[in-house]
């Protein structure tokens, strides 16, 4: 079942005459489309060259719509450029700042790790200095060295003692 060809839009009815080449029902409904015909113009003089002032005023009149016409179209196709460009400036940003705040949350992160471990091995010198004996200048590489090391059972001296 072939479409109606005279309610199809002329963008629509061209990707169908693409595929479907053969179509001469198709082909001439878009050569004569109605959106595609031409305006004629009355003549603007008359056979001995006088002007004719009405023929002219309606050819102004059908050249002034069709600059208007095109100078929408223009406006609608920068407005389209800049919106693209917008968003694609916004990307650009967005990926830009994404990296950079990443970056900073890394950083922080990191910071405040080194805090906590620089903390943590401070307790657990602190408790190797007041339950092993050690001095609290040794507790500290001990605790470091530990950790480094990941021995479990750390703090178990009772094995130590017996």
């Amino acid at each position: 079942m072939k479409p109606n060809f005279k309610e199809m839009s002329v963008p629509d009815l061209r990707k169908y005459v693409l595929t479907h080449r053969d179509d001469m029902e198709a082909i001439e409904a878009l050569f004569h489309h109605p959106s595609l015909k031409w305006t004629t113009m009355p003549p603007l003089v008359t056979g001995d060259g006088m002007p004719i002032e009405e023929n002219i005023q309606l050819a102004e009149e059908e050249i002034r719509k069709r600059v208007e016409i095109s100078n929408e179209k223009q406006q609608q196709r920068e407005k389209a450029r800049e919106e693209e460009l917008r968003h694609k400036l916004e990307r650009e940003i967005e990926a830009k700042l994404r990296s950079q705040i990443e970056l900073e949350v890394e950083q922080k992160l990191q910071e405040k790790l080194e805090t906590e471990i620089d903390e943590l091995i401070g307790a657990i010198a602190q408790f190797l200095a007041s339950t092993s004996g050690f001095s609290s200048r040794l507790a500290g590489p001990i605790a470091l060295l530990a950790i480094e090391q990941g021995i479990e059972d750390f703090g178990d001296f009772e094995d130590l003692r017996n």
